[in-house]
């Protein structure tokens, strides 16, 4: 799998009055009977569903409204998979971004690979001119400014960001 993807889990988390949405194994000594609704999450942390309301009373189970009915507080399957139906649609953009996670990724190594070449080519003795040349800078400044601080010998260039 992509790590890309290893990193987002989906579950359905319970909702208390006085907390914020616990997964099943957070719920300490919480009582089912206390839970007042749920939320699917995502355990990438950027993501969370819209929250869904318990409902006691079978006639008030609506869940184009999203609220279930659930006496116990204790989702049975069915249900829970309709509380996570939202976190497969997140998983799938998850999956789309596929191209633009390895294409950014390429751009940070290139941009790495050549900061690399321009601390190697200045050690070696090459101008500013020369580098603003090669890289189609405007000027031996322009060359200078972008990559001086870069380039410096205690400078880690894995540390760049693209700016």
């Amino acid at each position: 799998m992509n790590s890309l993807l290893d990193s987002h889990r989906g579950w359905v988390a319970d909702i208390f009055a006085d907390a914020p949405p616990l997964p099943f194994d957070d719920r300490c000594s919480r009582r089912e009977e206390e839970v007042i609704g749920w939320r699917a999450l995502c355990s990438c942390g950027g993501w969370h569903g819209r929250t869904w309301l318990r409902t006691d009373r079978m006639a008030a189970h609506a869940p184009s409204a999203r609220v279930l009915h659930c006496a116990t507080g204790r989702l049975d399957a069915d249900l829970a998979r309709s509380v996570l139906a939202e976190w497969d649609y997140h998983q799938l953009e998850m999956q789309a971004m596929i191209p633009v996670r390895l294409a950014f990724e390429d751009t940070v190594a290139a941009q790495q690979r050549l900061v690399e070449a321009v601390r190697f080519v200045r050690a070696s003795g090459a101008s500013w001119g020369a580098v603003a040349r090669e890289i189609g800078a405007p000027s031996a400044e322009a060359a200078e400014q972008r990559f001086s601080d870069r380039t410096s010998p205690g400078h880690d260039a894995s540390e760049m960001r693209i700016p």
